[in-house]
C-alpha cells in the first residue's frame, strides 16, 4: 500500500489520500512516518481454518467470534459511509481483507469507483465479493491463472515490493567450490514455529552442511539464540538468527544462495525481484489455501521447488537443499524463471489505474 502511494503522489502530486485502517500501533506508525491522513474503523474477520464445513459449524467458540465480528464489520461499514461522505472521494483503493470490505460495500452502495488487489493466485472472501461491482481488478499472477474468476476488468499489475529490491536486482547465484552454501530459512510471524522446530531440532546437522541466517520470528528469536549459544564452538559462525529485518532483508536475500521461505506473496514478489532459487514450504492450513496454490503455480512454471509441511523434517530438508546447491544448472534455472514473474513498475501501474478512474469520474461529473 504504501509503495502505491508512493507512486500515486509521483504521478500526480495534486492527489489527496485519505488511509482507512484498522488501528494497529504499527499501522499509525508506518502512517505518521510518511505523512499520510488516516481514518480508522472498527473490522471484524470471518474465522475459517481449513477444516472443513462440518468442523467450523460445530466449533461454537469460534462462531461466537464470528457472530461479534460480524457486527464490528457492520460498524465498520457505517463508518466507512460517513468518512465518504467527508472526504469526497474520487476513486478509492482496496487490497482485500476485513477492513476492505466495509470500505469496498459502502462505496459500492454509494456509487463511488474502487479498484481492488489480489495478492494471491486464489481470490480471498472479500475480494471476490467486491470483484463484482470494481472498476478495475489488478492481480499479481498473470490474468489466465484465475481459473475461477472470469472477469474482463482484470489486469496482470504484479505485486508491488519496494525499489530497494529491484534497483540493481539482476542477481545470479554464484555457487562457491569451498565454502558451505549460504542459506536464509524464514517463515514470517504466521506458521514460523513448526520451520522453527525443524531447524532447532536438528541445528547440528544443518550447520555441518551450510551457513544459516535465520529470521525466527519475534517469538522465536530468544530460543534461536539459546540455540546458538549451546552449539559447539566450530558451528557458532554458521549460526546467524534474528527476529526479523528490515531494511537489512535486501542484503540478506543478496548473501543468500538459496532462500527457504513461506509462500506469501510478499516473500514471493521479493525472490522473484532478486532472482533467488528458492524452496518454498507453503503455511499448511492457510485461507483457500492460498500458500500452496501460490507456490503449486510457481513451482509447474519451474520456478521454485516446493516442499510440503507434512513432508517437512531434518533429513529430508538437508537433503533438498544439498541437491538443489549441487545443481548449478537447476539454480540458475530456477533464478532466471522466478525473475519471469517480477513486474518492477507494479505500483506504477496499480497507482496508475486509480488515477485513470478518478479523472473519468471528474470528466463524467463536469
Amino acid at each position: 500500500m504504501l509503495a502505491v502511494i508512493a507512486s500515486i503522489r509521483k504521478l500526480n502530486k495534486e492527489a489527496e489520500i485519505l488511509f482507512v485502517c484498522s488501528g494497529k500501533d504499527f499501522e499509525i506508525d508506518l502512517l505518521k512516518n510518511n505523512n499520510i491522513s488516516y481514518k480508522i474503523i472498527p473490522t471484524g474477520k470471518f474465522r475459517r481454518y481449513g477444516r472443513g464445513k462440518f468442523a467450523e459449524l460445530i466449533d461454537v467458540k469460534t462462531q461466537i467470534q464470528n457472530i461479534k465480528d460480524l457486527g464490528r464489520t457492520v460498524g465498520g461499514y457505517n463508518y466507512s459511509r460517513k468518512i465518504i461522505k467527508q472526504f469526497k472521494p474520487d476513486v478509492i483503493f482496496l487490497k482485500g481483507g476485513h477492513v476492505s470490505l466495509p470500505v469496498g460495500l459502502a462505496a459500492s452502495r454509494m456509487k463511488v469507483p474502487y479498484v481492488i488487489h489480489e495478492s494471491d493466485i486464489v481470490m480471498g472472501k472479500a475480494n471476490k465479493l467486491l470483484s463484482k461491482k470494481a472498476s478495475a481488478i489488478a492481480v499479481s499472477f498473470p490474468v489466465e491463472a484465475y481459473k475461477d474468476v472470469n472477469n474482463p476488468k482484470m489486469y496482470f499489475t504484479g505485486n508491488p515490493v519496494r525499489p530497494e529490491f529491484y534497483i540493481n536486482a539482476e542477481l545470479k547465484p554464484k555457487p562457491k567450490k569451498e565454502q558451505k552454501p549460504n542459506i536464509m530459512i524464514f517463515a514470517g510471524s504466521q506458521g514460523a514455529e513448526s520451520i522453527n522446530n525443524v531447524l532447532f531440532e536438528n541445528i547440528e546437522l544443518i550447520l555441518k552442511n551450510f551457513d544459516v541466517l535465520h529470521i525466527a520470528g519475534q517469538a522465536g528469536v530468544e530460543r534461536a539464540r539459546f540455540v546458538k549459544h549451546r552449539l559447539p564452538k566450530e558451528l557458532k559462525k554458521s549460526y546467524e538468527p534474528y527476529g526479523f529485518l528490515s531494511d537489512e532483508m535486501v542484503a540478506a536475500y543478496k548473501w543468500a544462495d538459496i532462500v527457504v521461505s513461506r509462500a506469501g506473496m510478499n516473500s514471493l514478489s521479493e525472490l522473484a525481484a532478486l532472482s533467488k532459487p528458492s524452496i518454498i514450504i507453503p503455511l499448511a492450513g492457510s485461507t483457500n489455501n492460498h500458500q500452496f496454490k501460490n507456490a503449486n503455480y510457481l513451482a509447474k512454471q519451474g520456478a521454485v521447488r516446493v516442499l510440503l509441511q507434512s513432508e517437512l523434517e531434518g533429513k529430508r530438508l538437508v537433503n533438498e537443499i544439498s541437491k538443489l546447491a549441487s545443481d548449478h544448472e537447476a539454480m540458475s534455472y530456477l533464478s532466471t524463471s522466478i525473475h519471469k514473474f517480477f513486474k518492477p513498475n507494479s505500483s506504477t501501474a496499480i497507482a496508475e489505474l486509480i488515477l485513470s478512474l478518478g479523472i473519468n469520474r471528474n470528466m463524467k461529473e463536469a
